[in-house]
């Protein structure tokens, strides 16, 4: 029996800059700045009926559990085509590593069936949501490399690019390619190897459910919407000095969030173009925006990728590590949290409205309201 051992990844998306230190803020400043992003955002969704109830909310978690454990044996299969997929045991990092593998996936999986219109009888429909789950947790994953180990996360990158991931949603890869091109250090990690084995599956899945002639419009629009995600990516880990606008890193930091609901939703309806604003681009920039809220304290630690950031920082982000605190406390005395917690929710029901709208399965609002509790560690209505 083969092991392989790989993380659980991150939830949300965290961009370092190579070769800084983290620097500390301090605890009263910290929790001054988490309180006011938790008490906004659960204000704003509450007053839109946005938060669940807690019944709902435990509910609709279990619900996510099953279907992430469902899932992932689904993904282990498609990773190993040739049929060894029960020749391989998969080892985590810890006992709720497997767990958050799975919500992974079944995030992706519920974005699906949002934003699908509800289609009965398609025997294509779960080939699509399998898909989108594992494109979800491959994003994940590749974040998590770039988060935790840039140089590394860089040359991954690099790698994908090299074997012209758009131009595989044309033509398939033949199987391994992704691997097989992969340089040291990056063969030898276990949690890499795997994901280029999801990679490689997630372009088998885009031609089983958008195959031959009548899927190369859709296929050629993921395509080009993979190189755009992959450049965002690149960009938002590399940042050179002095080679990037305020705007351009902004535009990378919405880019990085935001594609990869645009990819779901292509896939998901099967359309190569949609009438903006569609209900991904909605969902995908209300999650943006509570990314960067959430994550408003680590990032300013760390000299990470945050649009709120970049808004508030006197000059360049960051001209310096230690400028983190101030910038953290101009963000406060300035009322963006609040101001950008009701774009959030606004863009979140915006999005929710459009997807049922057209058609999407009923049961998927309370699943994805699920994770935005989850994901911006707000309690149900009425805690």
């Amino acid at each position: 029996m083969v092991r392989e051992r790989w993380s659980g990844g991150a939830d949300r998306n965290r961009r370092h800059v190579q070769g800084q230190a983290e620097v500390e803020i301090p605890e009263e400043l910290r929790r001054a700045v988490d309180d006011a992003v938790n008490r906004s955002l659960s204000s704003e969704l509450d007053a839109r009926g946005l938060l669940l109830a807690p019944a709902a909310l435990e509910a609709a978690t279990a619900d996510a559990v099953r279907a992430g454990a469902d899932l992932l044996r689904r993904a282990v299969e498609h990773c190993y085509p040739d049929g060894r997929a029960g020749a391989y045991r998969i080892e985590f990092d810890d006992d709720r590593a497997a767990e958050r593998i799975g919500l992974g996936l079944a995030f992706g999986s519920v974005t699906a069936h949002l934003l699908a219109p509800r289609r009965v009888g398609d025997e294509r429909a779960a080939t699509t949501a399998l898909s989108c789950a594992v494109f979800n947790l491959a994003v994940g994953l590749v974040d998590g490399v770039c988060d935790g180990a840039p140089p590394l996360g860089l040359e991954l990158l690099r790698t994908v690019r090299s074997v012209d991931l758009t131009g595989a949603a044309t033509e398939p890869w033949p199987d391994g390619r992704l691997r097989a091109a992969l340089p040291e250090p990056l063969r030898t990690d276990p949690t890499v190897v795997f994901t280029a084995r999801l990679v490689e599956a997630f372009v088998r899945l885009l031609h089983l459910g958008h195959p031959a002639e009548p899927g190369a419009a859709l296929r050629e629009r993921v395509g080009a919407r993979l190189a755009e995600a992959l450049a965002a990516e690149h960009l938002s880990v590399r940042r050179p000095a002095g080679a990037t606008t305020r705007d351009q890193l902004v535009g990378c930091s919405r880019g990085t969030s935001v594609l990869p609901f645009q990819i779901i939703e292509h896939l998901a309806t099967g359309l190569p173009t949609l009438p903006p604003p569609t209900a991904g681009t909605l969902l995908g920039e209300a999650m943006w925006r509570i990314d960067d809220l959430v994550d408003l304290c680590q990032d300013a630690g760390d000299g990470a990728l945050n649009a709120v950031l970049l808004a508030a920082a006197d000059g360049p982000w960051p001209a310096d590590p230690r400028d983190g605190a101030a910038t953290l406390e101009r963000v406060l005395d300035s009322g963006a949290v609040p101001a950008l917690a009701a774009e959030a929710a606004a863009r979140l029901e915006a999005g929710l409205t459009a997807a049922a709208a057209g058609g999407a399965e009923s049961r998927a609002r309370p699943l994805f309201l699920s994770f935005v509790h989850r994901y911006a560690g707000i309690a149900p209505r009425g805690r």
